[in-house]
């Protein structure tokens, strides 16, 4: 038998157990976004460039924690870290690598590189397509 509590009427509003199934979802479904390899990993990236600024920028939206400098006693942390480069002779175009390391253990847990071309001109683009293809890919698996 149920008993009505209160005596006014329904509030049409979002009660707290709703908003907390709601949020648990929400959670839910960002992690499952993140590749298995970087699940429970927070990101760090340390340089304050434009460039890094977007990286950072472009992890938080995919659901990671981000921190700007190394803290002890953490949770796992991933250190990204990223270049451009060109193979030397005329005509080739560069790339821009990038690497996440386990600041543990050094371990490279996440690699994916993509072309500076057109498509990749300002630094959103550049950390968007980066970090998705840092997502895309699994880690490397060691020679």
């Amino acid at each position: 038998m149920a008993v009505p509590l209160g005596g006014g009427a329904a509030d049409p509003g979002v009660s707290p157990w709703r908003l907390g199934v709601l949020a648990i979802c929400t959670a839910a479904c960002g992690a499952s976004r993140i590749p298995p390899a970087l699940r429970g990993y927070e990101i760090l990236v340390d340089r304050k460039d434009p460039q890094g600024v977007e990286m950072a920028r472009a992890f938080r939206e995919r659901g990671f924690r981000v921190r700007g400098a190394v803290r002890g006693g953490s949770r796992a942390t991933a250190a990204l870290i990223f270049f451009t480069f060109r193979e030397p002779g005329p005509g080739t175009a560069p790339w821009l690598h990038l690497r996440l390391a386990d600041t543990r253990t050094g371990e490279v847990v996440g690699a994916a590189m993509i072309p500076l071309d057109s498509a990749a001109s300002t630094p959103r683009a550049r950390a968007d397509a980066g970090v998705r293809a840092l997502l895309a890919t699994p880690p490397p698996t060691p020679p």
